[in-house]
């Protein structure tokens, strides 16, 4: 967050900024959302429609530095914006790859997510196994 306490003062409320934006935006409000981490208010404020011309700054009289405070909040908004996409993007893949189970097992003629009895083989079974495969595999050499 960008801080500059050597000549700034608390906002007055005059509404100099207000009046000085070209994009017709209340840098006031922007500004108080901004310190608060309030970015659904900045984003209804429409902060991203700034075009950083400077004005604000040039005529507040309590020396914020509104742009620097709005280039940060930019990118924040930016970061958030990114993780929601990353989000969607994520669980859109997990439903893609639950779709895709279903599928496979509809083709196996199993329904999916069905929780299979946990089957358990002894020692012996498994050496059995083996044994008639390898006789198998005896049985078909020439």
């Amino acid at each position: 967050m960008p801080t500059d306490a050597s000549t700034q003062q608390s906002c007055s409320h005059c509404g100099d900024c207000a009046r000085a934006c070209p994009e017709a935006l209340d840098p006031e409000v922007l500004f108080l959302a901004l310190v608060k981490d309030d970015f659904g208010v900045t984003q209804s404020a429409r902060l991203d429609a700034c075009s950083q011309c400077n004005r604000c700054v040039e005529v507040c009289p309590s020396h914020i530095p509104l742009l620097d405070w709005f280039r940060w909040g930019k990118s924040k908004l930016r970061e958030h914006e990114r993780a929601a996409d990353a989000r969607k993007r994520f669980l859109a893949r997990n439903a893609r790859l639950a779709r895709e189970r279903e599928l496979r097992a509809m083709r196996r003629g199993t329904p999916w997510p069905t929780a299979l009895p946990m089957q358990t083989i002894s020692r012996s079974e498994v050496l059995a196994a083996i044994a008639r495969g390898k006789a198998r595999r005896r049985e078909q050499r020439p």
